[in-house]
């Protein structure tokens, strides 16, 4: 059961997510802001993180650089979660590293099947991380690994 950590400021999402993950065969740690990440991250390393991008003080690209640039968490498999999902969302996710980015609101499955497919991808040959659905860049099509 891989360990993946939700982050997000708004703990009725933040508990929405978690548990629909739980339900779904993972296995949940929760914070809502970078310190409580920060503890998490300096105790276990998750095979995944679930990331908020508006968060106060600290948001979700700055924590997502900082997964990518460690050398214990840089595998880590990081998908962003947003409402804003235009042409530069997708830049910022990946110039942050991100492995794959979904719009909010969103069917927490379609979260369960991204971080499914990011995890049994990770030695997969890497393709476009963030494509536009049907040539339309203010769509969101999921993403590729990394």
């Amino acid at each position: 059961m891989p360990l993946c950590f939700v982050v997000d400021d708004h703990v009725d999402t933040r508990e929405g997510f978690a548990e629909y993950l739980r339900q779904s065969g993972f296995e949940v740690q929760t914070a809502g802001d970078a310190g409580e990440l920060r503890s998490l991250l300096a105790d276990t390393t998750p095979a995944a993180v679930l990331m908020d991008v508006q968060m106060p003080r600290v948001d979700g690209w700055t924590l997502t650089r900082e997964i990518k640039e460690n050398e214990r968490t840089r595998n880590v498999r990081v998908l962003v979660v947003s409402a804003s999902v235009g042409e530069g969302f997708r830049r910022a996710a990946d110039a942050a590293g991100a492995d794959a980015l979904i719009g909010k609101p969103c069917d927490p499955h379609e979260i369960v099947v991204e971080l499914t497919r990011l995890l049994d991808s990770r030695n997969a040959p890497t393709m476009e991380k963030f494509p536009a659905a049907d040539g339309n860049p203010d769509a969101l099509a999921g993403s590729a690994p990394r």
